[in-house]
């Protein structure tokens, strides 16, 4: 059991991470914003999945637009939806998978809300989540952290992954399923919602701006004397495979009423 007293320095698996994060803060600031609902926050997930984050901002701030009530939205025909989601990737797929989605929430639940979920652990939360239709292991975690549920978890994926797996917060070769879990394992105890989310927000940054694919620019990268592939030879030529249906695309937004983070 971890006791919380007053101590001036907060302890971490990985020593490096407070390190990390502080220097992560500096380069790419993350704003105060106003955290969207778990619903609005999972529809948000579920449509921008694979797409650039204005084009997914515009898709559902139409969707708002055209169905300001959820259960609209839970009884549009694909077909019409399409019309919606125009230039969103994977769009045909989207437009059947999101009134259905709806429809299993209000199945299961009785309503058309997440706000129950507040109540629940986790872990619990998370498995309830991801036996909806369309629902993977990123999209509940971000469910979670970024809505104002503001749960202590990590939305991993392939980008975030590919800098986690160069700063070895991960074991080598761990499949991406244990990529979230083996790096909570490391963050410092005290460690709320906003931290996480700030690690990830950073990791995003890092791997769009530094740590590209391929042949990364260890040279100004602001970790680079903190990671251990930095002055390998292989760090120019590391490559990792990007899983499917788990791109991420760089999103922070603010739409009327609330943030949509992504």
């Amino acid at each position: 059991m971890v006791i919380k007293m007053q101590m001036p320095l907060s302890f971490a698996a990985d020593e490096r991470l407070p390190e990390i994060l502080d220097r992560l803060s500096l380069a790419w600031p993350r704003r105060e914003q106003q955290h969207a609902d778990p619903l609005s926050q999972l529809i948000f997930m579920l449509v921008s999945a694979d797409t650039p984050s204005a084009i997914a901002l515009a898709a559902h701030q139409r969707m708002r637009l055209r169905y300001p009530r959820w259960s609209d939205l839970r009884d549009v025909a694909p077909e019409v939806l399409l019309q919606v989601l125009h230039g969103v990737e994977r769009a045909v797929e989207k437009a059947v998978t999101l009134p259905r989605v709806l429809q299993a929430i209000e199945d299961r639940h009785g309503l058309l809300e997440l706000d129950f979920l507040a109540g629940w652990s986790t872990a619990a939360a998370r498995e309830w989540l991801e036996e909806l239709p369309g629902v993977d292991a990123t999209v509940s975690a971000a469910t979670l952290n970024f809505s104002t549920l503001r749960r202590t978890i990590l939305t991993m994926n392939a980008r975030t992954a590919q800098a986690a797996r160069r700063l070895a917060l991960v074991e080598k070769g761990a499949p991406m399923s244990a990529l979230d879990r083996q790096v909570m394992n490391r963050v410092p105890a005290d460690w709320q919602a906003k931290e996480v989310a700030s690690l990830y927000n950073g990791l995003r940054k890092l791997t769009e701006t530094y740590c590209h694919q391929g042949k990364p620019d260890c040279k100004r990268c602001p970790l680079n004397d903190l990671c251990p592939t930095a002055s390998a030879k292989s760090a120019q030529v590391i490559c990792f495979p990007h899983e499917k249906h788990n791109r991420e695309r760089p999103s922070e937004q603010t739409v009327p009423q609330q943030s949509l983070s992504h």
